[in-house]
C-alpha cells in the first residue's frame, strides 16, 4: 500500500487550495495554513483556460466551479482603433476546448468553489495562522503563535510576496516592479442597451483583446452582469508603487486610451463604473525551488509569478497542483519523498520558465506602436499563426505528465539507469 503523506501548505490562495485538493484527493492528509483571518481574493475576473479546467476536472470540483462561471462563445483580437485581426484566443475551437472549456469567472466565486472540495476531502484549513519559521530538516513549521507542526512534506504556496521563498533563500526577496500598471474597470452591463456601441459585448460572452502602443486591454463578462475590463500598460519605473488595487479616476484610464477604439470610451461612460488600480510585480527566478532537505517546496506564484498576458498565473498554479497530484498518486514511499518532489520540479520548472517568458514576449507583441512589427504581428494573427501556441499551452495535462515521470523515475531507479535530468520540451516559438 502507498505510504500517505501529511502535508502541510503555507498559503490558502487558488495554489495552496488546488495542491491541498490535489493530494488530499488521493488519499494524503493535507493541513493548509493561511495568515489572514477571512479568506478573500483580490481582483475580480479570471480566466481559466483547458490546461487549468481540466485539473478542475481531475478534483471533482469543476461542476462548483461551473454554477458560477461563464464559457466564451468567441474571442476577438482587435488593433487599438477596433479593427477584427482574428477570432483568436480559439476560446471555442473543438480540437481544444472539446474535453476541458475555457472559462471565465470571478476570482471570489472560484474561490469559493475550491473551498467547497475542501469539505468534501476533510481538508483542514487554519485561518489566522501566521507562520514564522520553517525547519526543512524535520520538515516542521513554526506559528506566530510558537505552536510548532511537523509533517513529512510542505509547501510554500504563499504568493508573490513569499515568506517561505524568503526562508528557502536564506535571505527576503520582495518581488520587484519593472513599471507595468492594471487599470480595471469593472462596468454594470444592465442599462447597455441595443444601441450603444458595446451591445455586442454584453449580448454574448466573448473574450475581446485590443492592442495599441504601451499596453493592451481585455474585457468579458462575470457574473453575468458585469464586465471585467483590463488594461495593462507600461508607464516606467517612475510612478507610485501600488500593492493591491487602489481607486483610481476614469479619466486616468482614458487619457491612457485617449485615440483608441470608441467603444472602450463609451464603455467606461457608462453609469456606475468602478476604475481601480495597481502594480504589477515580477520576481526573480528561483534556480532551486526545493530546499537540499527533500521535504520542502515553492509552488505557484512564490515559486513563479508571471504576469497576466496569457491568462496563465492560474493556470500554471493549477499545473503545479496537478503534477504534484499524479506523482503522490502512485506508490511514493516516505523515503521516496525527496525523489518525489526532484521529479515535480524537473518536470516543473522548464515548462513554468517557458510559459513566464512566452508571457513576455506576448506582453511585447501587445504593446506594438505602428509600425513594421505591427503589421507583422497582426498579418500572422489574421493567418492564424497563434493557434500553435494556445495548442502547446492547453493540450497539457498535468496529472498525467506528473504520473508518466514518477513512473519513469522509478523504472530507471530499479534497473540502475540514471533519469534524464529535463523531462519537459522547449516551448512554442512566438507568432513574430
Amino acid at each position: 500500500m502507498a505510504y500517505k503523506c501529511h502535508v502541510l501548505v503555507v498559503g490558502c490562495g487558488l495554489s495552496g487550495l488546488a495542491s491541498a485538493l490535489a493530494l488530499a484527493q488521493t488519499g494524503h492528509r493535507v493541513t493548509v495554513f493561511e495568515r489572514s483571518s477571512k479568506l478573500q481574493e483580490i481582483g475580480a475576473g479570471i480566466q481559466l483556460s483547458p490546461n487549468a479546467t481540466r485539473m478542475l476536472q481531475h478534483w471533482g470540483v469543476l461542476e462548483e466551479v461551473l454554477k458560477y462561471a461563464d464559457r466564451p462563445e468567441a474571442g476577438t483580437f482587435r488593433s487599438y482603433r477596433g479593427d477584427v485581426l482574428s477570432q483568436s484566443p480559439p476560446v471555442s475551437d473543438p480540437r481544444l476546448v472539446n474535453m476541458a472549456p475555457y472559462i471565465v469567472i470571478h476570482r471570489a466565486d472560484l474561490l469559493r468553489a475550491l473551498l467547497s472540495g475542501t469539505r468534501k476531502h476533510k481538508i483542514e484549513v487554519r485561518l489566522g495562522s501566521d507562520v514564522k519559521e520553517i525547519d526543512f530538516s524535520k520538515p516542521s513549521l513554526r506559528l506566530s503563535t510558537s505552536e510548532v507542526h511537523e509533517a513529512d512534506v510542505i509547501l510554500g504556496a504563499d504568493g508573490e510576496r513569499s515568506r517561505c521563498r524568503g526562508i528557502l533563500l536564506g535571505h527576503t526577496d520582495p518581488p520587484y516592479s519593472p513599471g507595468d500598471i492594471v487599470y480595471r474597470i469593472s462596468v454594470p452591463v444592465a442599462d447597455i442597451t441595443e444601441d450603444h456601441l458595446a451591445w455586442d459585448l454584453k449580448k454574448r460572452s466573448s473574450v475581446n483583446f485590443w492592442m495599441g502602443s504601451g499596453g493592451h486591454v481585455v474585457s468579458y463578462l462575470i457574473q453575468h452582469d458585469m464586465l471585467n475590463v483590463v488594461l495593462v500598460y507600461a508607464e516606467g519605473g517612475s510612478g507610485k508603487v501600488m500593492y493591491g488595487p487602489q481607486r483610481a479616476d476614469l479619466e486616468e484610464f482614458r487619457s491612457k486610451i485617449s485615440d483608441w477604439d470608441p467603444v472602450l470610451h463609451e464603455l467606461i461612460n457608462v453609469e456606475g463604473s468602478v476604475c481601480t488600480k495597481w502594480t504589477l510585480f515580477q520576481i526573480h527566478e528561483p534556480n532551486q525551488w526545493r530546499h537540499e532537505s527533500g521535504r520542502f517546496v515553492l509552488i505557484g506564484d512564490a515559486a513563479h509569478a508571471i504576469l497576466p498576458c496569457l491568462a496563465q498565473g492560474a493556470a500554471q498554479a493549477f499545473e503545479d497542483a496537478g503534477v504534484l497530484g499524479g506523482i503522490f498518486s502512485l506508490s511514493v514511499g516516505r523515503d521516496q519523498i525527496p525523489d518525489a518532489l526532484r521529479v515535480f520540479e524537473e518536470v516543473r520548472k522548464p515548462r513554468a520558465s517557458d510559459v513566464r517568458h512566452r508571457t513576455l514576449d506576448q506582453k511585447a507583441i501587445f504593446a506594438l506602436a505602428d509600425g513594421p512589427d505591427q503589421e507583422k504581428r497582426d498579418a500572422k494573427l489574421r493567418a492564424g499563426a497563434d493557434h500553435e501556441l494556445f495548442k502547446w499551452l492547453w493540450e497539457y495535462d498535468a496529472a498525467e505528465s506528473g504520473r508518466e515521470a514518477w513512473k519513469n523515475f522509478t523504472k530507471t531507479h530499479e534497473y540502475g539507469i540514471k533519469p534524464h535530468n529535463g523531462i519537459e520540451g522547449t516551448r512554442e516559438s512566438s507568432i513574430l
